[in-house]
Parts: structure tokens; sequence; C-alpha cells
């Protein structure tokens, strides 16, 4: 099976086959990352595309070293923090009741991954759904800076370093604002607990 590296090769030589295998490679991990941040499934889905059609038009120049996702990552922060900023701000809010696009867990939403799974008691299901209602309200209020971050480890379990090149800090700075993040979701969460 061939590479990253080998594939955008494939693109830049016209191979239409090269592109198709980059995207089924990547698209689920792409249109997650873009729901995360913009909270529905129909601007996840535009994001992809136009993420995709950047990739196909204009393949990026990866060192040996370089990885693609990192660059998709990029590519799909940056595109949602530009639609963010564009949205009224009452909109700006980090919705996690819909399901994932994609992936093993189908049919879960954001919450769910939240939240311990839900079990026992019809009352314990309902301190679920609450801390799970708080949880989202919690992180939808973190500052972007804060916001990105969080949700990159969190849902995309990325390294510091991986988060680091995405977002482009070092990766001191990237375990800094995972502190402050985690810090600020405690005590805005503690009272409720």
């Amino acid at each position: 099976m061939a590479d990253d590296h080998e594939l955008i090769a494939g693109i830049l030589s016209g191979d239409p086959e090269a592109f198709r295998t980059l995207m089924e490679r990547h698209a689920s991990g792409v249109i997650n990352l873009a729901y995360r941040f913009l909270g529905t499934v129909a601007d996840a889905e535009d994001v992809t595309q136009e993420v995709f059609l950047r990739l196909y038009q204009n393949p990026p120049r990866l060192d040996p070293s370089g990885k693609l996702f990192t660059w998709l990552y990029r590519v799909t922060v940056n595109r949602c923090l530009d639609l963010l900023r564009k949205r009224p701000r009452e909109a700006k809010v980090l919705s996690l009741d819909e399901p994932l696009a994609g992936g093993e867990e189908s049919g879960a939403t954001l919450a769910d991954r939240l939240a311990a799974p839900a079990g026992g008691s019809a009352r314990d299901q309902m301190v679920q759904a609450e801390l799970a209602a708080l949880t989202r309200r919690a992180v939808a209020s973190l500052p972007a800076a804060l916001r990105r971050p969080l949700i990159l480890s969190t849902f995309e379990q990325l390294s510091h370093q991986e988060i680091g090149r995405i977002l482009r800090l070092s990766p001191k700075a990237v375990e800094r604002r995972l502190a402050r993040a985690r810090e600020l979701l405690k005590a805005r969460l503690s009272p409720h607990l």
C-alpha cells in the first residue's frame, strides 16, 4: 500500500486514483475534526470538501518527515476558524448533540464521548445526561485558543507535538494551553459535581 508521500506524488502527476485513496484514508478524520469545531454535519461536510479540493488543486510539498494529516488538520482548523468568525456571536456554540460523522461510534454524540457510559438506573442516566450537558457548555465557553488544543488532544488524541504543528505552537505552549483549559473546565464544573 502506498504511503501518503507516494500518493501526493501521484496527485502531482495527475493520478485520480491517488487522490481517491488519500480521500478515503483521511476524510473521516477531517470531517470529525470539522464537526467538533463547527457543531453541524452540513458545515463539517462543506469544510471537508473544501479541504480535499485544496489538496487536489494544490497538493502540499511535504518534506520526508512531514505528515499529510498535519497539513490536513491545519487546513481544516483554519477553515473552521474562518467560518466561526463569520457566524453571529450566539451561533458560536459547540454542539455536541448531533451524531458523530462516520467513524466506529456511529450514532454516538460528542456529549456521549465526554460523559461516562450511561448505565444503571434511570436516575444514573439523568445524572450522566446533565453532566454531559454541563461539560458541553463548559467546553463551548472556553476561549478558542484553549478550546482548539483541548479538542485536538481529547477527541483526536494527538500528541503535543502534533497539535503544535497543526496550530503552529511549540509543544510547551500546547502543554500550557491544555493545562489552562483543564483548569478552567475544572473550575466551571466543580460547583456542579
